[in-house]
Parts: structure tokens; C-alpha cells; sequence
């Protein structure tokens, strides 16, 4: 076969469908760029008519928009022989993806934007059907839909001879988050103007729009909103903007929220909870408000590595002196010999590292710490001079 009058581009397209066992004839020709082929070749893979698209007429987009809709059971062909637009297309196949009725919004009147904004009001479930949105503008259709999506009556202003529509959705949607202040609840205007820009964009937030939130708060609470998480769960004024995003994050990564969502924990050791949660631990033995976050850090290390916790979970060692504990846990030693809540992390420290290398550390424990550690030092020279004397390197 002679590529000759092919591109570098347009011969490893043909390549690729010579490999994987395509008739190439449909596309082996130069009037095809290579993105045009390339369409036309995964049209082919997927058993596709491609003879509704390929054509040159069509550039690499419209056929890709082509393409995807006979992929997903849709023939568009029909709107390919009205003259719509890529961008229209586009629009047109999505929402016959979705299983929408396209021809609310498949006319040649509207322009892709329009389409658009249509599909997205549909994929949101509104109800378009009262209003004449042959006759409203692009902007109007867009008041229209906000206003929707804030929950207010738009029938007061969806007239397509109101020139001034975003005025009165600002001002209905004001009037409806005012709601709160009405009611007699402590809300700041600060607090309305955040509330209105969300319930605008179509979130609902009556679960928190009386309380008395600062801007932090709001944050965390918009944030779980947009995620669609439970924000009934931490909007509570009781919570810090620090507990509310602990809280938060463990819903967004589907932990039981439950065992660490109270005031009892501050949001350090509710991060820690969670970040054992997350990862699937048994997080009973050190979830108790007697730990604080370093203790707590140290538990979950140990649980992490395996170790039973019951000797090293006790409210009477420090997080140094579980620190010293847990290291000895998960060498397999006998932390029995040093896990004393009188024993300063130091003195553990010196028994721990005896035991590492081996010595039997439990005569020495009636030492204190400087003693310690110069038994450990003696200990460790003696150790080297036995490794020279015998060869041994390690």
C-alpha cells in the first residue's frame, strides 16, 4: 500500500485500523485530516454506521458529536439534515443521552447557549413547560432558571416584555431568605447576602439559614452542600468551623461520623478519629475524649501496625511514653518490662533500645535514666567489641 500522499499523522491512523483488522478503505483518503479519520476509524471499532458521518464535510467535532450519540443508541440524523451546528449537536445528543424531550429546545431559533441553559434546567428537573421560552431571550430564560433553582414564584417576572428581570429575582430572592430575619433569628445582613448567592445557585439551605453562622461556618456548611453530604449532620452552631470541616470531610469519605461528631471531641482529636475511620480501623480503643491528639495519634499508629493496644491505650502514659511503648509493640518485645506510668519516656527510651538489641533489659529497671543510659552506652560497646572479635558485620 502506497502512503506517499499521506502525512505522517494520517498513515498511523490507517495503521491503527490495519492493525486491529478495519476495512481502512472508508477513510483512506487524503480529503480526511487525521482527527477526521481517527473518528471515522472508532466508529468502525465500535460496529458503528459510519457512513452517517463520514463525510468531509463534517470536521473532527461534528463527527466525534456523531459519533458519541450512535455510541449511546441515538440517531441524530434528522438533526444532521437540518443544518445544526456542532455546538447545537452537542446539546441535542446530550440531552437524548439523558432521555430528555429534545424538541423543547431542538428548534433553529436557538443557538447552542440557549440549548444550553435548557438542558441544564431539565437535567435539574424544572418544569419549563408554563413559560414561553420560544419568546424569552437567552438572559430572560436565564433569570428564569435561576429563580427556579432559588425556589421562588418566578410568574411575577417571566415575562418576556420585562426588561428588568434580574432586579426582581434579586429582590424576590432577598425577600425569601429575609424570611429569617422576619422570624425574629439573629441573622447578619452578611449572613442574607451569602445565603442569597446559594440559594440562587439552587442549593437548598433552609436546613441552616436561620442560625446565626459566621462567614467560616457558612464556608464549611457550602461546602458540604455542594458536595451533597448530610450538613444537617455539623450545620449546628454548637460546632467550630474546625469540627464542622472534620466532620465534614469524614461524610464526604463515607465514615460513621457518628462515633466522633459531638462536642465531647475538639476537631484535632476528631481528625484523628477520622483518619482512622477512613482507612477502615477499629477506632474504640482510643475514640474517648480522655485522649487528646497525640495520644490518640500514637494508639492509631499502633492499631495501624497491627499491635494490640491494650497494655499501650491508658490514659495514664503521656503520648512520649506511648510513643516508646508503641516501637516496642511492634518489634514483638515485652513492653510488660518498661510499660510503667512511673517510668519517665527517657528511662522507657533506654530499656526500649536495651531490648532492641537483644539484652535482657528487666534486671536493670530499678535504674533512673542517666544510670540507663550509661548501661545501654556500656552495653552497646561491649556489643561491638564481641561483633569485631568475632567477623560479625552486622
Amino acid at each position: 500500500m502506497k502512503f506517499n500522499k499521506f502525512n505522517a499523522n494520517q498513515i498511523r491512523e490507517i495503521n491503527k485500523g490495519l492493525s486491529s483488522g478495519l476495512d481502512v478503505s472508508v477513510y483512506r483518503d487524503e480529503c480526511f485530516d487525521s482527527e477526521q479519520m481517527r473518528e471515522i476509524r472508532l466508529g468502525l471499532k465500535a460496529n458503528l454506521d459510519v457512513s452517517i458521518y463520514a463525510k468531509p464535510s463534517f470536521d473532527s467535532k461534528d463527527m466525534q458529536t456523531i459519533r458519541e450519540a450512535l455510541e449511546n443508541g441515538n440517531d441524530i440524523s434528522k438533526y444532521l439534515e437540518e443544518g445544526f451546528s456542532s455546538q447545537e449537536l452537542y446539546w441535542i445528543s446530550k440531552g437524548l443521552k439523558e432521555g430528555f424531550d429534545v424538541s423543547i429546545y431542538a428548534k433553529k431559533k436557538f443557538d447552542g447557549y440557549k440549548m444550553a441553559e435548557i438542558f441544564g434546567a431539565l437535567k435539574s428537573g424544572l418544569d419549563l413547560s408554563p413559560f414561553d421560552i420560544d419568546a424569552l431571550s437567552e438572559y430572560q430564560l436565564q433569570q428564569v432558571i435561576l429563580g427556579l433553582r432559588a425556589g421562588i414564584d418566578v410568574s411575577s417576572y417571566a415575562d418576556p416584555s420585562n426588561e428588568h428581570m434580574f432586579e426582581d429575582r434579586v429582590k424576590l430572592v432577598r425577600e425569601c431568605v429575609g424570611n429569617a430575619l422576619a422570624s425574629g433569628e439573629n441573622v447578619t445582613q452578611q449572613q442574607l447576602n451569602i445565603i442569597a448567592h446559594y440559594k440562587n445557585d439552587g442549593l437548598d439551605t433552609t436546613a441552616w439559614e436561620n442560625y446565626k453562622f459566621d462567614r467560616d461556618r457558612l464556608e464549611q456548611i457550602v461546602k458540604g452542600l455542594e458536595k451533597h453530604v448530610d450538613v444537617d449532620v455539623f450545620a449546628k452552631p454548637k460546632f467550630s468551623k474546625e469540627q464542622m470541616y472534620e466532620i465534614r470531610h469524614g461524610l464526604m469519605e463515607e465514615c460513621d461520623v457518628s462515633v466522633y461528631a459531638t462536642t465531647d471531641f475538639n476537631a484535632e482529636q476528631m481528625c484523628e478519629i477520622r483518619k482512622g475511620l477512613r482507612i477502615n480501623l477499629d477506632v474504640t480503643p482510643y475514640a474517648t475524649p480522655e485522649f487528646n491528639m497525640h495520644q490518640m495519634y500514637e494508639i492509631r499508629q499502633a492499631i495501624k501496625e497491627g499491635s494490640d493496644v491494650t497494655l499501650l491505650a491508658n490514659t495514664a502514659f503521656d503520648f512520649q511514653q506511648m510513643r516508646q511503648i508503641r516501637k516496642g509493640l511492634a518489634e514483638k518485645l515485652d513492653v510488660s518490662v518498661y510499660a510503667d506510668p512511673e517510668f519517665s519516656a527517657d528511662k522507657m527510651y533506654y530499656l526500649y533500645r536495651g531490648m532492641s538489641e537483644g539484652f535482657d533489659m528487666a534486671k536493670y529497671v530499678d535504674f533512673n535514666e542517666d544510670q540507663l543510659k550509661r548501661i545501654v552506652s556500656g552495653l552497646f560497646e561491649a556489643l561491638e567489641v564481641c561483633k569485631k572479635k568475632y567477623g560479625i558485620t552486622n
